[in-house]
């Protein structure tokens, strides 16, 4: 369960119900007494203190659980209330485009996780209320967290385009060969930078970073330093990466992972949004050669001029009901699907390997056992319902190669988008911090 309740701490996000005041008489007058105080105020919306209290409460609970040091409270709340401030302006961004994640496909994404733990769903929602965690708002914080995913794929994808010459390119460099030959496990803080920063701010960024590669060398822990002290946004996990070949690595870590021994720490790496410090934690080679395939088969309705966003769904609905009242699916693909490149072949994408889909539709194959009918999920294309048709392992191909080449360039260019998106929301966002 460490992993999940990692991921917990990243997904809070659940909207805090306020109450106000309540009036209590005193000698014949009434005293209004405060049960709650406005945090900070995000554009339109507001963060209350006790939100913002609770989210700390459970990453403490986190932090006990996985037996790390706390930091002090004073040191987490800033780092919480700027997350919480990051996700208000997503989900408010997600709400104004229309962006929604139904209940069927919640359920689905619950199942997923707790299959991951090898739970039953009601397995897995008495865990979470014995780790601590409310139920209801364990949902609507994985539900945020799926919107939030679905609106960086229709802001941050688009913007990223990978040519044939560069897949070629890469393939021939050293970092191609490395990506399957090794995979990296990074600790990372980061000492921000604004844009248009002074020679001031950057000297004092860098005599921080310094500072802090010494203390962690003299032997503190890199996790707490990072919750303390990092800018970035995997601070509130101890500024743990996860598991990434190289080539998915932004360029300046990669070519730093390739030099460095695991419990190394690096010197500050200095980038345009400010000091970077890794900290090597593990490397392992062998690259999987087998790789999972999905026979998958779908149907794509799409919102346009001639059709609103609710019509869509509606259309949509009314297929998968027809499907599950035992119409044809193939029948049904080929007279309303609006994937050309499909629907001919009554919806079928023959076989898809992970990384050539956009993330819900990954999510949901996976997720979806093979002859059943998905619930339906919305992604960057319109409205969705698939069924898996059958799975396969395939040997690892020169295709394939190339496939896994262009799906790590596609992520590094991908996170450095996502950052530089990130840092532009927040620049022309209203933010005021009332504490």
């Amino acid at each position: 369960m460490r992993t999940l309740f990692t991921d917990v701490a990243r997904r809070l996000g659940a909207p805090a119900v306020l109450a106000l005041a309540m009036l209590l008489p005193v000698a014949a007058e009434a005293r209004l007494q405060m049960l709650d105080r406005i945090a900070a105020v995000v554009n339109d919306s507001v963060i209350m203190e006790s939100e913002l209290d609770q989210r700390v409460d459970d990453l403490a609970r986190q932090f006990v659980a996985e037996r790390q040091q706390l930091p002090p409270r004073d040191v987490l709340r800033p780092q919480v209330l700027e997350r919480l401030i990051m996700e208000q302006l997503q989900l408010d961004m997600a709400e104004r485009g229309g962006i929604r994640v139904d209940d069927g496909s919640l359920n689905q994404a619950l199942a997923g996780i707790a299959r991951q733990n090898d739970m039953s769903l009601d397995e897995f929602a008495t865990a979470v209320q014995e780790d601590g965690f409310e139920w209801a708002a364990f949902r609507e914080q994985i539900r945020a967290e799926m919107i939030i995913s679905q609106l960086h794929q229709r802001q941050v994808a688009r913007r990223v385009r990978i040519t044939d010459r560069e897949v070629d390119r890469f393939l021939e460099s050293e970092m191609g060969r490395q990506l399957f030959e090794s995979e990296f496990r990074l600790g990372h803080i980061l000492i921000g930078l604004p844009d248009d920063a002074t020679p001031d701010q950057v000297a004092a960024a860098q005599q921080e970073a310094e500072q802090l590669v010494q203390r962690i060398r003299d032997g503190a822990d890199f996790r707490e330093m990072a919750v303390s002290f990092s800018d970035a946004p995997q601070a509130l996990e101890g500024g743990d990466l996860g598991w990434r070949p190289a080539a998915q690595l932004p360029t300046l870590f990669a070519e730093e992972a390739l030099r460095m021994q695991p419990g190394q720490v690096s010197e500050p790496l200095r980038a345009g949004n400010g000091f970077h410090i890794l900290q090597l934690i593990d490397r392992r080679g062998d690259a999987i050669q087998i790789v999972e395939q999905y026979r998958v088969r779908h149907i794509l309705i799409r919102t346009s001029a001639l059709r609103t966003p609710s019509q869509a769904e509606r259309l949509i609905i009314e297929l998968h009901n027809r499907i599950e009242g035992g119409e044809s699916f193939e029948a049904l693909a080929r007279e309303y699907s609006e994937d050309p490149g499909s629907a001919r072949a009554g919806g079928d994408l023959g076989w898809v390997s992970p990384g050539e889909m956009v993330p819900e539709f990954e999510q949901t194959f996976r997720e979806t056992p093979v002859g059943v009918l998905s619930p339906v999920f919305q992604s960057e294309f319109g409205w969705h319902f698939l069924r898996v048709e059958d799975t396969r392992s395939a040997d690892m191909s020169d295709e394939f190669r190339v496939l896994r080449a262009r799906q790590a360039l596609q992520q590094r260019r991908y996170e450095e988008e996502l950052q530089q998106w990130l840092r532009e929301t927040r620049a022309e966002a209203f933010v005021d911090i009332r504490i």
